[in-house]
């Protein structure tokens, strides 16, 4: 008797323990109407922009949705909402 081995093997084998997969987790996180973002900065651009946000008077939120809402613009897309 021999063995049967390479990816034919595989392949059987793989298909006979696809019942034994369990189902992706469910979604956790991401699912509400607001999604947090988390976005790191060097120390020094981070006093940059928390000073540019006292200046005007605006939150770092505010400054960061108003950027990447410019940049969607810029690219001929609609705008981010507020």
């Amino acid at each position: 008797m021999s063995k049967e081995s390479g990816l034919a093997a595989f392949s059987r084998k793989a298909a006979t323990n696809k019942a034994e997969i369990a189902p992706p987790p469910v979604r956790e996180r991401g699912k509400g109407n607001i999604v947090a973002l988390t976005i790191r900065l060097s120390r020094a651009d981070w006093e940059r922009v928390h000073q540019l946000a006292v200046s005007e008077g605006r939150s770092i939120q505010v400054l960061a949705v108003e950027g990447l809402s410019k940049m969607f613009v810029e690219k001929g897309l609609p705008g981010l909402t507020k």
